[in-house]
C-alpha cells in the first residue's frame, strides 16, 4: 500500500512540474501596462516600507514593447511616468518626469510558462515643473536628463496570449540642474504588469 501510494504521489508531481514548465509563449513579442512605485531615494522617508510612494508622488504607469532579439534576449522599449505633488513650499503644483528606456532583457528560461529574468538598459528622462499660485501663468520648465537601469522579474504566462509579471528594477537618474526638490532621481521601482502576447 505505501509503494502504491508513493507513486501516486510520485505521477502528481510530474504532472505539476510539466504544467509549472509548459512550453509557452513569453518569448513572443508582446506589449506590456504596468503599475507600481518608484522611490527615488534622495526623496524616500520610508526606505523601510518598498511599497510606500514617496510623499506626494503618484504610482507609476507604463507601457512597454518587447521583441525577442535572440534566443535567450529581448529588447524591450518601455515609456513609463512618474509624478509629484504638493510642492507648495517651492513654488510648484507638480512635478512630472517621463522616462524613455532601451532595456536588453536576458531570459532565463525562455520557453517556459515561469520565465525568469534579468535586464539592463539606458533612459532618457523629460522632466515637466509645473508652476503654482501666483506664478501658475509662467511657462512649464522642461528639462533633460538621463540614466541606466538594472533590474530583475519574472513573467508567468496565464493564457495563450495573456501573462503577468513582477519586476524589481534600480533606475539611475540624474539631471544637470535640480528638479523640484532634487537633481538625483535614482531609486528602486517595483511593478506588476499585465502583458498581451502576439
Amino acid at each position: 500500500m505505501p509503494c502504491f501510494r508513493i507513486k501516486y504521489l510520485f505521477v502528481f508531481a510530474l504532472f505539476l512540474a510539466s504544467f509549472s514548465f509548459a512550453k509557452g509563449r513569453l518569448s513572443r513579442a508582446n506589449i506590456g501596462i504596468e503599475y507600481g512605485v518608484w522611490k527615488p531615494s534622495s526623496l524616500d522617508a520610508y526606505p523601510n516600507q518598498p511599497l510606500k510612494s514617496v510623499d506626494g508622488a503618484d504610482p507609476i504607469i507604463g507601457i512597454s514593447f518587447t521583441s525577442p532579439f535572440l534566443k535567450s534576449h529581448a529588447l524591450r522599449i518601455s515609456l513609463m511616468q512618474w509624478q509629484q505633488r504638493e510642492l507648495m513650499q517651492i513654488g510648484l503644483e507638480s512635478v512630472t518626469l517621463r522616462n524613455l528606456s532601451f532595456d536588453l532583457k536576458y531570459v532565463l528560461l525562455p520557453d517556459y510558462k515561469l520565465s525568469p529574468y534579468v535586464s539592463y538598459g539606458i533612459a532618457a528622462i523629460w522632466s515637466r515643473e509645473q508652476p503654482s499660485g501666483s506664478k501658475s501663468h509662467e511657462i512649464p520648465l522642461d528639462r533633460a536628463g538621463w540614466g541606466f537601469n538594472l533590474g530583475a522579474g519574472i513573467d508567468f504566462l496565464v493564457g495563450r496570449h495573456l501573462g503577468l509579471g513582477m519586476e524589481y528594477q534600480y533606475s539611475y537618474a540624474v539631471f544637470a540642474k535640480p528638479v523640484g526638490l532634487t537633481d538625483n532621481y535614482s531609486g528602486p521601482k517595483i511593478a506588476a504588469k499585465l502583458v498581451f502576447i502576439f
